[in-house]
């Protein structure tokens, strides 16, 4: 767990010898099939402390591996960590965790042959039995492979709608660690709670010769329980057309087509699932916390320490209350104005959505760097979310920027919305989430 900085028994050589390496991280996929943060290495600082006198006192709290973000690299991160027997400590600027994923749509193209294609070949179940549609795929369209899915997402003949070859500049390399880890990383997310309905067609980024799509779903039931697979119909958002819930801030969608009666399916049964399984296992969490910048040996040179965050809380714009996170086991209640976290084997970044901050995202795309286009999900996330903090902080450790062309083709720097009278360019929040209220209404 996370320690207060000055705790007897942390002593980083023997948590060293625990043997915590980026092989044995990446290895099942995770990093590498989700969207990795940045790694970076921690010291072995002894408890005397660095060259520029920074001592083991002068950290707040400790922790083996702290990440910066609990969104999708996030989250899977820390889970990894843990499984590895790593104490983990995440921050995250927001009241709650997920991120943009708790907003999404819940769909993973992965593939290359992993479980669920493999599933929906044979004709098979999930192992709960929940799946009880038949496949929707033909088994040619499933039959994948890593060479095939590593042509398909470096393939420089498919042409996009605006004349455009999304795949022929993909980093190569990049493009080959995903494309070996998309069969691991599905298993991951199966074994952390995340239900896949049957697989149906690819989206955009997935390669286009097989169908390698399936979406994240629960099961109406009369009680949420993510071990079960099940959730209420409140808390799905169907019981009432106009009200969404805490659990999530999208009403949920039928998806009875692709898996069975009464399943429904959006990024609230990815995102909520990943984070009951971290609670579980012993994440720790600093919610309303704002990642600053790196600590380093030096200014700006040396081994990285650990980070400095910021405390950034988010209060209900009517009433002015302090906005809280759905599930509260793991947090660490901290409000004082700054915290100093060491991180005694490695400090992940996992924080760099760019398309709130105009300038970082304008790099990408330039014709995005007019302020006025809304951030998608603004009001969710808040004023820091999507701020480009940790793409910010890696280039100040001598880290490059890479696939900056690749925004053009697809609409994730920004979305118009398709409602009047509404402040967040993402229109299916209903009242019932604490977060709507920043909205100012549905629209219409």
């Amino acid at each position: 767990m996370a320690t207060r900085g000055d705790h007897p028994d942390n002593d980083p050589k023997v948590e060293q010898e625990k043997g915590l390496n980026r092989r044995d991280f990446v290895k099942t996929g995770v990093a590498a099939g989700l969207g990795s943060g940045a790694l970076l290495g921690s010291d072995e600082l002894s408890a005397e402390g660095s060259k520029t006198g920074t001592t083991q006192s002068t950290w707040d709290y400790e922790a083996d591996i702290v990440i910066a973000g609990g969104g999708c690299a996030g989250l899977t991160a820390a889970i990894r960590a843990r499984d590895l027997g790593a104490t983990v400590l995440v921050v995250d600027q927001n009241f709650d965790l997920g991120g943009r994923m708790l907003h999404s749509a819940g769909r993973l193209s992965l593939g290359g042959g992993d479980p669920v294609q493999q599933r929906d070949i044979n004709g098979e179940s999930d192992r709960e039995g929940l799946v009880t549609v038949e496949p929707v795929e033909d088994s040619e369209e499933l039959d994948d492979s890593l060479e095939l899915l590593f042509t398909d997402i470096t393939d420089w003949s498919v042409i996009d709608p605006k004349g455009q070859s999304p795949y022929r500049y993909n980093e190569r390399e990049l493009a080959r660690a995903w494309a070996e880890n998309c069969p691991a990383t599905r298993q991951f997310l199966i074994d952390n709670y995340v239900r896949f309905s049957r697989v149906s067609g690819t989206h955009g980024g997935g390669g286009l010769s097989r169908a390698r799509l399936a979406t994240c779903f629960l099961m109406l039931g009369d009680t949420t329980d993510i071990k079960a697979g099940t959730i209420t119909a409140e808390d799905a958002g169907v019981a009432d057309r106009e009200r969404s819930s805490a659990f999530a801030p999208v009403r949920m969608n039928s998806a009875s087509r692709s898996v069975g009666p009464n399943a429904v399916a959006n990024g609230a049964a990815l995102s909520r699932s990943l984070e009951f399984s971290a609670r579980e296992k012993g994440v720790q969490f600093m919610l309303h916390r704002r990642f600053d910048e790196i600590v380093r040996e030096e200014p700006v040179a040396g081994r990285v320490l650990g980070i400095r965050a910021g405390y950034s809380p988010r209060q209900h714009p009517e009433t002015g209350e302090p906005l809280q996170s759905l599930w509260q086991d793991g947090n660490i209640d901290e409000r004082r104005e700054t915290v100093s976290l060491r991180a005694r084997q490695a400090v992940i970044l996992a924080s760099g959505g760019h398309a709130g901050n105009p300038e970082v995202r304008s790099m990408f795309y330039p014709a995005m760097r007019e302020p006025a286009f809304p951030t998608s999900g603004r009001a969710l996330l808040g004023p820091g979310g999507q701020d480009a903090s940790a793409l910010i902080a890696g280039l100040r450790v001598g880290a490059n920027l890479a696939g900056m062309q690749q925004n053009v083709s697809y609409f994730t720097t920004f979305h118009i919305s398709t409602r009047l009278g509404t402040r967040d360019a993402y229109t299916g929040m209903m009242p019932g989430h604490a977060t709507f209220a920043f909205s100012g209404s549905a629209g219409f």
